[in-house]
């Protein structure tokens, strides 16, 4: 640090050091209202020429603020998109799919690997989130042609998740024929909003398709709690996005 009287310089490295977030990215809109997201992608702390990060989509519980906690997924190295979500405007299977292929068209200039997509939604976002993925190639379900822009989430991970919404199709006439990826459910104990037995229902649905999946249930824990972030269930939540994003092996290696 060079110093003249009470001018001061500070000589700090000059590379990325804290994630990048954009913030309001309309991901699609139309005449009556427009539909935004924050993405969030990790700082390239290991200076990669061209890294391109896995990406968490997430469907945020309307009446729950998780920027915060989703940047300890960011730290791991995960980019996270975050759907702007209200209870006049939830979102649906069908935003859920727009962004996703937001996403992809724009994954070169956010750095994102938009080929290793996970899922992921909280309390009544969960079902848009579940539903994106049990409803994977439904052209019903999505504004744009399945066939020129084809999804492929790799898995999916709620967060006292409620499946079932009134006037929405209800989640099990959703699955189509097509192979899922697992699924990861963590559900609080003391829920009262979206109680346990929701996600309890949606697992034992699961199972009987012979479809991966796991509940972890949270011990006192209330809807909207910090208990979903600790660094344990971050860890958890971690090992479970990085081995559902594993890259292929080639033949040779």
């Amino acid at each position: 640090m060079q110093e003249a009287n009470n001018l001061h310089e500070l000589i700090e490295p000059v590379g990325d050091r804290l994630p990048h977030i954009w913030q309001q990215l309309t991901y699609y809109q139309d005449d009556q209202y427009q539909e935004q997201l924050t993405l969030c992608v990790p700082a390239n702390l290991t200076q990669q020429a061209q890294p391109h990060y896995p990406v968490i989509l997430f469907a945020a519980d309307p009446h729950v603020s998780r920027l915060s906690a989703l940047l300890q997924l960011t730290n791991k190295g995960y980019a996270v998109a975050i759907l702007a979500t209200s209870e006049l405007h939830p979102t649906t299977i069908a935003s859920f799919n727009s962004a996703a292929r937001f996403l992809m068209l724009h994954a070169w200039k956010y750095q994102l690997d938009s080929n290793r997509l996970i899922a992921m939604g909280e309390g009544l976002s969960a079902y848009a989130a579940a539903g994106a993925v049990l409803a994977t190639g439904q052209q019903e379900f999505n504004r744009e042609d399945v066939h020129t822009l084809p999804l492929n989430f790799r898995a999916c991970i709620t967060l006292a998740g409620q499946f079932e919404l009134p006037h929405q199709p209800a989640l099990p006439t959703l699955l189509g024929k097509r192979r899922l990826g697992p699924f990861l459910l963590l559900h609080g104990t003391a829920d009262e909003q979206v109680p346990l037995k929701q996600s309890l229902t949606f697992s034992a649905f699961l199972t009987e398709q012979h479809v991966q999946n796991d509940l972890y249930q949270l011990k006192d824990c209330p809807h909207g709690s910090d208990a979903f972030f600790t660094p344990y269930v971050v860890d958890l939540l971690a090992a479970f996005i990085r081995e559902a994003t594993k890259k292929a092996k080639s033949n040779g290696s």
